[in-house]
């Protein structure tokens, strides 16, 4: 075809995305689930999630998860222009538990001078703050050391794991596969009297669905992965209308 015969035509320019949210989230290489969970609780309009991969590795181990550090700079370098996120989250629970968000922050600023970020751990962290949470019961799905290692960081941080189980899984591939079904008796299970919220870490599990009939079960707020870092995000990126179905924290 000529070029010639090609007509120009006058385009007519809005705002373009910039009435919209964006959330940079910077998720592992082995997840397919965060992406999916996320989108089903956002917002009905003015959020949206724009992702990229960092490279992550099987079995799960404490230093294969400190090794991410290095990768969120390289992570956050891949969205251009950098302006249009307006937070960044990266989505790794036990990463973000295991390394202090203080580095996380330096390691992104490296490459995204001043921009913000959160995790499932600063998510979860501030959700404690904010619902007066000090005493949890913890469900995860990772091998003993992993678990072992996130109770010493949330003693650290003041919170204390009175009750715990884990499905003691070594391979993201698997921890997708758990039933939200299993995850809502095991939470069930322990649940106690002297727990004030039940706390389901990693972005490998599939949680959007379970969080209010949890919370109706065991009469206590249930904080995820997904749930504690999308709140925090919206929080950081100004958004803090209430959302409901998702548990007490998003009406917070």
């Amino acid at each position: 075809m000529n070029s010639s015969a090609i007509k120009h035509m006058e385009a007519e320019l809005d705002g373009g995305m910039s009435e919209q949210i964006v959330i940079g989230l910077i998720a592992l290489s082995t997840d397919v689930v965060t992406e999916y969970e996320l989108r089903k609780m956002l917002p009905p309009d003015g959020v949206s999630i724009s992702s990229t991969r960092i490279e992550t590795h099987n079995p799960i181990t404490i230093e294969n998860l400190r090794g991410h550090a290095h990768e969120i700079a390289d992570a956050a370098e891949l969205f251009v222009p950098r302006e249009s996120v307006d937070v960044f989250a990266y989505g790794c629970t036990s990463g973000s538990a295991l390394i202090s968000q203080a580095t996380l922050q330096a390691e992104l600023h490296r490459t995204a001078p001043g921009a913000k970020l959160t995790s499932p751990m600063t998510g979860a962290y501030k959700a404690f703050g904010q619902l007066g949470i000090r005493r949890i019961a913890m469900l995860t799905p990772y091998p003993d050391d992993v678990t072992e290692a996130m109770v010493d960081c949330l003693s650290k941080a003041g919170i204390s794991v009175v009750s715990c189980a884990s499905f003691h899984i070594e391979n993201d591939y698997e921890i997708i596969n758990v039933a939200p079904e299993s995850i809502i008796a095991a939470g069930e299970a322990i649940n106690t009297a002297d727990v004030q919220a039940l706390f389901i870490p990693c972005t490998g599990l599939r949680t959007s669905t379970i969080i209010d009939p949890l919370e109706a079960r065991i009469g206590k707020p249930v904080i995820t992965a997904h749930q504690a870092m999308l709140w925090d995000a919206l929080r950081l990126a100004g958004y803090k209308r209430p959302l409901a179905g998702l548990g007490k924290l998003l009406t917070v």
